[in-house]
Order: C-alpha cells, then sequence, then structure tokens
C-alpha cells in the first residue's frame, strides 16, 4: 500500500455499481469497461462506500469482523478500486 494514499470518504464512481449476478452467483462491480468480481470481503467493503467517512467504514468492517484490525487491509482494497479507476472521495 502507498503511505500516501488518503481518502476520506470513498464512494465508487458514478459509472460503477454494485450488484449481486443471481446467474453467476457472485458479487460484481459493473462499469462501462468490464466487471470486477468481488469475494466476500470485498462486497461487504463496496456495499458500505455509501458516502461515511473511511474511519466508519473501517470501524463498521471492524465490528463485523469480530473486532480485527482489519484498517491496513481495508486501506489496501480501497487503493486497489481507486487504482483502477473505480472509486472517488466525496468530499459532500
Amino acid at each position: 500500500m502507498n503511505d500516501t494514499f488518503n481518502i476520506n470518504r470513498p464512494q465508487l464512481v458514478s459509472f460503477a455499481r454494485y450488484r449481486w449476478d443471481k446467474i453467476r452467483d457472485q458479487h460484481q462491480v459493473v462499469y462501462p469497461e468490464g466487471v470486477l468480481v468481488l469475494n466476500e470481503t470485498g462486497a461487504r467493503i463496496v456495499k458500505l462506500l455509501d458516502g461515511r467517512s473511511t474511519d466508519s467504514l473501517i470501524e463498521e468492517l471492524s465490528r463485523l469482523f469480530d473486532g480485527a484490525d482489519v484498517g491496513p487491509d481495508v486501506l489496501s482494497y480501497l487503493e486497489g478500486l481507486y487504482n483502477h479507476g473505480l472509486l472517488t472521495d466525496d468530499h459532500a
């Protein structure tokens, strides 16, 4: 993870959206150039990209995972989404 990566209120970009594909039995982020298949953990992260702060997102995920220190992994995942052009910082 890049130590300079900082995002305050992560959200999917306007042209990307989460969906559950019943036919393929998988979580996905769909966007004009393709589809990103998510594992269960990735889906939990993406579903919480609702404009809340990164700290709030990490706190909620930590609760979901029995108090585990998920911060570094969550930030790394967010950075990957950002580097693929699928994440923006909602400053609202």
